[in-house]
């Protein structure tokens, strides 16, 4: 039974992350108020910033899924899996550090607390599906 909720924590985490970026990427890239929230801010001030940002959140909301759920049928073949599973958790941390950066750059501090958030859900995610020894052993 532990093995099947592990497996259904790293699905809940997979559809937190594809969901946004299937979204993002049948709509206006960057739209509007991405580029309106970060026009006047470091981001906006490096040339093509905003479209890079923008497109990098994207590639780690495909990534990190896409890492899971090879680990995840690595996992139901009786294979290694770890490896692939411990990548997705790095990339969620990755996009989850720079939500965070770019919510507090722009002082949108109730934003950003909402991405540490997710940030810490993830950590707690990642110590429920790697346990306490496999997270020592790093």
């Amino acid at each position: 039974m532990t093995q099947t909720k592990k497996q259904l924590a790293l699905i809940l985490l997979i559809v937190l992350l594809i969901v946004p970026a299937i979204h993002k990427l049948t709509d206006q890239i960057p739209p509007d108020w991405f580029t309106g929230k970060f026009k006047d801010s470091l981001i906006g001030d490096l040339p093509g910033g905003i479209h890079f940002s923008y497109y990098l959140i994207i590639l780690l909301e495909l990534l990190g899924p896409a890492f899971f759920i090879v680990g995840l049928s690595q996992k139901l073949l009786k294979q290694d899996s770890q490896r692939f599973i411990s990548l997705g958790f790095l990339l969620c941390y990755i996009l989850f550090l720079i939500l965070t950066f770019g919510s507090f750059l722009v002082q949108d501090y109730d934003n950003g607390f909402k991405d540490f958030i997710y940030f810490v859900g993830i950590v707690v995610l990642e110590r429920f599906y790697l346990g306490e020894s496999d997270l020592s052993s790093k």
